[in-house]
């Protein structure tokens, strides 16, 4: 198995051969734990198994550590849950923040991940560049509570080039812009290495919830989060210098002055305004990244930079990056998938990272 290319049928390169079956390839995972969705992969001949579900987990409010559902049934409570129950995310900023609702999210990824009667051996997480030992130990030792024997956390952005298919195995430097829910992970690989990386601990939440509040102000309506994150999705755009179609869609939402229901129209620009913030951050990020580099690495970046991530999907990313940076950028075909599709192929080749293997991949 070429380790460094992605074996989705969605990739554009070259097709590589089809695997031989190994020892341990069908007891593999890689899980994107993420802090708005949980996305398993799992190697199956030259492609992948994909599963994903909602970083929600419903608890007993008097008893945080009892949990009553896990995923889209805890979802579906968000906002609608009686007094006594609460529905709540495991995960702030792409990192763990209770152990015991983060264990029923990763008990429920590993049980949907696999068939009947069949044993995990070897899970991958990917989580943001900047977690600390602390909190990598974390996510090692609640997965392994969670029923896998082996255990290895690594970046998302690495995770995401594996998964995408880039060479990062080359010495000419590869970045990717992984935008997700809590963070953005902005890294560059070469020789199958990380050589600089920057975490913006800001992400597509951070956009919903400033919908939120930009809706409270303008129209004194308060909306749901549900709403300001499909809002995004539908006509969601960046501030670039495209002249982008400013689309619209309709929202109901509870006003502030009458308690009572009312529709509004949130458009194109109004979330442009929202994510403005973020983007700053977000290219501020980028740029500090790019005063490392070295010429040689820079124009490596030049040629192979992709974007993924929910957020990425946003029209005018590449356009705002190149206007500002002057790097032109790809958006990923799959961009929720390619982390848990890299961590996939690393739990399958578990020495796959080590620096021996990656040189190795290079000749």
């Amino acid at each position: 198995m070429n380790i460094f290319k992605s074996k989705d049928k969605n990739n554009k390169g070259k097709k590589a051969p089809e695997p031989k079956k190994k020892k341990g390839m069908n007891n593999s995972l890689g899980i994107d734990l993420g802090t708005l969705n949980t996305v398993i992969a799992k190697p199956s001949g030259d492609k992948f198994d994909l599963y994903q579900i909602p970083s929600v987990v419903a608890i007993k409010k008097e008893d945080p550590t009892a949990v009553l559902a896990v995923g889209e049934e805890a979802k579906l409570m968000l906002g609608r849950t009686p007094e006594d129950i609460v529905a709540v995310r495991p995960l702030k900023k792409g990192v763990i923040e209770s152990k015991a609702q983060a264990k029923a999210l990763l008990s429920k990824a590993i049980e949907i991940g696999t068939s009947n009667g069949e044993t995990i051996g070897r899970v991958v997480i990917g989580i943001p560049g900047d977690a600390s030992e602390v909190e990598k130990s974390a996510a090692e030792e609640i997965t392994k509570k969670a029923g896998a024997d082996f255990v290895l956390v690594i970046s998302e952005g690495l995770s995401a080039a594996i998964g995408a298919g880039l060479p990062i195995a080359e010495p000419d430097g590869t970045m990717v812009i992984d935008i997700g829910a809590g963070s953005t992970d902005l890294v560059v690989i070469s020789l199958g290495g990380i050589t600089d990386i920057k975490t913006v601990r800001r992400g597509g939440d951070d956009i919903d919830n400033n919908i939120v509040d930009i809706v409270k102000k303008r129209f004194n309506v308060k909306i749901g989060i549900h709403a300001a994150e499909t809002s995004k999705i539908s006509v969601g755009m960046i501030h670039c210098s495209e002249n982008l179609e400013n689309q619209s869609i309709e929202v109901i939402g509870k006003s502030i002055d009458t308690h009572k229901p009312k529709k509004i129209i949130i458009d194109s620009m109004l979330i442009a305004d929202a994510a403005e913030p973020i983007m700053k951050e977000v290219v501020e990020g980028l740029d500090e990244v790019l005063e490392k580099l070295t010429p040689e690495l820079i124009a490596g970046v030049y040629n192979n930079t992709v974007a993924v991530g929910g957020s990425s999907r946003l029209r005018g990313l590449k356009e705002r990056i190149c206007d500002d940076l002057s790097i032109p950028i790809t958006i990923n075909d799959d961009p929720m998938t390619v982390v848990a599709k890299g961590a996939a192929i690393v739990a399958a080749e578990p020495r796959a990272l080590e620096p021996e293997v990656r040189l190795k991949a290079m000749k």
